[in-house]
C-alpha cells in the first residue's frame, strides 16, 4: 500500500499499515506456552523496542538489561517477562499475555528509539547550551522552506523552557545535530521499515551514540505533513519528539506526554512531564510557562480595578478569548470565549470608573466593543461603533476621564471617536487627517493632553497633540526618522514622553521630550537587531523597560538604569515567540510578559520581585 505525499492518509490507515509489519503480532491470546510465527513476531517487536537485550540498545546509548533473547517462536518465561515490562511501561495491565489492549497499542505508529529507560543526568546531555543543527538531506515531498520551518518550530518548543538555543549551520561546519530524511537501511544499524510503523529515530548526546550522537533521522517513506489538520504524519510533532532524544530524554511513561513512544496525531506542545524532564537536564533557563490556548493574534493585557491581570486574544474560530487571574498576583482561570468574529488585534482600556473595555475590528471593518458591566465583573454583549478602518485600534483616556479611540480609515487618514462623558456615550467619527502607514499609538502628557504618533508615507514619525487637556488638536508635525514598524510610547517618571521604533537597520531608535509637555531630542539608537514592534512599560520604581523580539525569536529587553535616565545593554529573556509582546503590571508591582509561542499558545514570564529578576 504505497503512500504518496499528495495523498491524504488517515490515522486508521496508518494503523492498518503498522499492523502489516512483520514484527507486529497479528492476534490476541498469545500466552506462556504458545508457539509459532505470531510468537516470533511478538518477540521481534519486544527486541526491536528494547525489552530484550540487543546491540540496538547500546547503539542508542541505553544501558544493558537482564532479559536475554528468548527461544525463537516459543512464548517462554523471558517472553512473558519482556511483555510484562512493555505493558507496565505503557500503563497497561501487566498480564504477561497478548491481550487486546496490548495488541491495539502495538499496532500504532511510533518512534524507533527503544523503550525501558528513564532520562538520566549522567553523560546524556550536551556540554553547552548553544547547539548547531544542519541538513544532510531533505524530503522531496516538502519544500526545503517547509521543512526548515517545521524543524525550527520543533526545536523552539525545547528552547522555550530551557536555556538551549539552536542555530542552523551548513554540513561543512559539522553541526551537533544532523537532520536526515532517509529510507530503508541507511547505515546506522536501525533500518526504516517503509510507510508507517517506525516513523523516525534519534540518538542521545555524546558520548552516547558515538559518531551518530544527536543525529535525527526521518523515514522518507512516510507521508510527511506540515499543515493542520494534518493530511499525513505531522513533521513538527515527530521532530519535536525526536529532538527530545537528541537532547538526552528517553521515552516517557506518562500517557499524553510528547515523549511517549507512540504517534497519535499532531501534538505540537510540551506537557508537564516533558518540561520537567528537559529542565532536569539543562535547567529552567528560559523561565517561560504556558497558559495554553491556540491564538491567532497579538495579545492585549491589562489590570482589573481589583488588581487582577486579564489578557485577550483571537482564537482559531476568530472569536475573542480571555483568561484572568483568580486573585491579584496569583493563579489563572481557564480560557473563556467572548464571542464575536474579529479581524484585528484586540486593545483594552480602563474607564474612569474602573470598568475594562475592549475594542476590535469586525468582519465589516467597523469598530466593535464590549465592556464590563461593573468593575472587575461581567461583560456586556458586542456593540458596533461603526466606521470603516484599516488598522489596529489605539485607545487612551482623556484628563477628564473620557475614553478616546483612534484608527486609520480607508482614506489612510487618522480617525477618532470619544466618549461624550466619562464611562458613557460616544460622539461620531471625526477625521484628524494625515496619510498614515502604521497603527496609531497614543500617550498622555504630564499636563493631561493626549498625543498621537503614526508613521507617514515618508516613513517618518508624525504626531498631533491636544492643545489643551481633553480638548482641541494641533496640526500634524514631523519628528523625522525612517522607521519600519509601529511605534511604542511611554511617559518617563519625570513626565517626559519617549517614543521608540525600529529603524531601517533593524536597530531600536528613540526620541524623547527634553522637558515635560515640550520639545524633542534628536533620534538616538539603542542598537539591537529586532524583528517585532517594541513595547515599553514602566517598572514600579518608575524606570522604563523595553521589550522586543530578536532575530533568534527570543524576547530581548533593555531598561533604564535609573528613572528617566540611562539604559542598560540588551539582555535575552529567552523563549521562542511569534508576533509582538504584551505586558501588564501586577498589583504588587511586578511586570508580567505575555507572548504567542511557536505552538500558538500563550506563554508568560514575570518578575519575581518588583523592578528585579525574572521567573
Amino acid at each position: 500500500m504505497p503512500i504518496k505525499q499528495d495523498e491524504e492518509i488517515s490515522y486508521d490507515e496508518l494503523q492498518t499499515l503498522t499492523k502489516e509489519k512483520d514484527y507486529v503480532p497479528e492476534t490476541a491470546g498469545l500466552a506462556r506456552g504458545s508457539q509459532g510465527a505470531d510468537v516470533d513476531r511478538l518477540q521481534r517487536y519486544l527486541t526491536m523496542f528494547g525489552y530484550v537485550e540487543t546491540p540496538v540498545r547500546s547503539d542508542f546509548g541505553l544501558e544493558r538489561i537482564e532479559i536475554t533473547p528468548p527461544k525463537k517462536g516459543v512464548f517462554d518465561a523471558k517472553t512473558e517477562e519482556a511483555l510484562k515490562r512493555f505493558q507496565e511501561f505503557n500503563n497497561l495491565t501487566p498480564t504477561g499475555e497478548m491481550d487486546e489492549p496490548t495488541l491495539e497499542l502495538m499496532s500504532k505508529p511510533r518512534c524507533g528509539f527503544p523503550d525501558v529507560g528513564e532520562f538520566t543526568l549522567d553523560g546524556r546531555r550536551w556540554p553547552n547550551t548553544t547547539l548547531t543543527f544542519g541538513y544532510e538531506s531533505f524530503s522531496p515531498d516538502l519544500t526545503q522552506a517547509q521543512i526548515r520551518a517545521a524543524i525550527r518550530q520543533a526545536l523552539d518548543l525545547w528552547a522555550a523552557v530551557t536555556p538551549l538555543r539552536f542555530n542552523e549551520v551548513p554540513m561543512a561546519s559539522n553541526p551537533d545535530i544532523v537532520v536526515r530524511f532517509v529510507a530503508g537501511n541507511h547505515g546506522d544499524g536501525s533500518p526504516f521499515d517503509g510507510a508507517s510503523g517506525v516513523l523516525a529515530h534519534a540518538f542521545f548526546p555524546p558520548p552516547n551514540g558515538g559518531s551518530l550522537a544527536g543525529d535525527t533521522h526521518f523515514d522518507e517513506a512516510e507521508a510527511w505533513s506540515v499543515n493542520l489538520p494534518a493530511s499525513g504524519i505531522d513533521l513538527v510533532t515527530v521532530a519535536a519528539h525526536e529532538f527530545g532524544h537528541a537532547l538526552g530524554l528517553a521515552h516517557s511513561t506518562v500517557s499524553g506526554a510528547l515523549m511517549a513512544p507512540f504517534y497519535n496525531g499532531p501534538h505540537r506542545n510540551l506537557e508537564a512531564d516533558d518540561i520537567a524532564g528537559i529542565r532536569a537536564i539543562y535547567g529552567t533557563g528560559g523561565g517561560w510557562a504556558s497558559l495554553g490556548g491556540i491564538i491567532t493574534s497579538n495579545i492585549a493585557a491589562t489590570r482589573n480595578a481589583d488588581g487582577r491581570l486579564e489578557f485577550f486574544a483571537r482564537g482559531t474560530d476568530n472569536a475573542l478569548w480571555h483568561r484572568w487571574q483568580t486573585a491579584p498576583n496569583n493563579g489563572w482561570a481557564g480560557w473563556a470565549s467572548m464571542g464575536g468574529v474579529i479581524t484585528s488585534d484586540p486593545v483594552t482600556a480602563q474607564n474612569a470608573d474602573g470598568r475594562l473595555e475592549i475594542f476590535v475590528r469586525g468582519t465589516d471593518n467597523a469598530v466593535w466593543h464590549r465592556w464590563q458591566t461593573a468593575p472587575s465583573n461581567g461583560w456586556s454583549g458586542w456593540a458596533s461603533l461603526g466606521g470603516v478602518i484599516t488598522s489596529n485600534i489605539a485607545t487612551a483616556r482623556n484628563a477628564d476621564g473620557r475614553m478616546e479611540i483612534f484608527a486609520r480609515g480607508t482614506d489612510n487618514a487618522l480617525w477618532h471617536r470619544w466618549q461624550t462623558a466619562p464611562g458613557n456615550g460616544w460622539a461620531g467619527w471625526a477625521s484628524l487627517g494625515g496619510v498614515i502607514t502604521s497603527d496609531p499609538v497614543t500617550a498622555q502628557n504630564a499636563d493631561g493632553r493626549l498625543e498621537v504618533f503614526v508613521r507617514g508615507t515618508d516613513n517618518a514619525v508624525w504626531h498631533r497633540w491636544q492643545t489643551a487637556p481633553s480638548n482641541g488638536w494641533s496640526g500634524w508635525a514631523s519628528l523625522g526618522g525612517v522607521i519600519t514598524g509601529n511605534i511604542a510610547t511611554a511617559r518617563n517618571a519625570d513626565g517626559r514622553l519617549e517614543i521608540f521604533a525600529r529603524g531601517t537597520d533593524n536597530a531600536l531608535w528613540h526620541r524623547w521630550q527634553t522637558a515635560p509637555n515640550n520639545g524633542w531630542s534628536g533620534w538616538a539608537s539603542l542598537g539591537g537587531s529586532i524583528t517585532s514592534d517594541p513595547i515599553v512599560v514602566q517598572n514600579a520604581d518608575g524606570r522604563l523597560e523595553i521589550f522586543v523580539r530578536g532575530t533568534d525569536n527570543a524576547v530581548w529587553h533593555r531598561w533604564q538604569t535609573a528613572p528617566s535616565n540611562g539604559w542598560s545593554g540588551w539582555a535575552s529573556l529567552g523563549g521562542a515567540i511569534n508576533g509582538n509582546i504584551a505586558s501588564a503590571r501586577n498589583q504588587d508591582g511586578r511586570l508580567e510578559l505575555f507572548v504567542r509561542g511557536t505552538d500558538n499558545a500563550v506563554w508568560h514570564r514575570w518578575q519575581t520581585a518588583p523592578n528585579n529578576g525574572w521567573s
